[in-house]
């Protein structure tokens, strides 16, 4: 009787490192401002302001142009001014993400599934600091 206690005791060892080495995992990730659509339908190209943009979604995740000089301002932290005051500030870029992540893992298979949304904003400034044109994609409503 002691050998076949000492096997179950075995057998359940085993089990239970099997077990521990399985699992699954669930996830949400959501980044950045939501993008108002309420807002957007504000934006009148000729009419609003760059600083009109700026205090209804926030400071711009990205501004772009002049490239190099951009570059330079973000890696060296040159200057803590605000987007609404660089003079090249001429493209405002905003971007809501948002998924989930689904896992399981067993030893020999692994399976991992992510569902990722994202809605982008882009908003193009004239040299008068007036929306030129912008742009909106909504992903983040699509449903699969």
């Amino acid at each position: 009787m002691g050998k076949s206690l000492m096997g179950m005791a075995k057998f359940i060892i085993l089990l239970t490192i099997i077990v521990s080495l399985t699992g699954c995992l669930l996830g949400n990730v959501k980044e950045g401002p939501m993008i108002s659509e309420e807002m957007i339908s504000r934006i009148k190209s000729g009419e609003t302001t760059k600083k009109e943009i700026i205090e209804w979604f926030g400071p711009p995740q990205n501004y772009v142009s002049p490239g190099v000089f951009n570059q330079i301002l973000r890696e060296f932290d040159v200057s803590k001014e605000p987007p609404l005051y660089y003079s090249f500030a001429n493209i405002l870029s905003y971007q809501f993400t948002q998924g989930n992540v689904r896992g399981l893992f067993l030893i020999l298979f692994n399976y991992v599934e992510a569902d990722v949304r994202t809605d982008h904003l882009v908003v193009f400034i004239d040299d008068n600091d007036r929306v030129k044109y912008y742009g909106f994609t909504k992903g983040t409503a699509e449903s699969r």
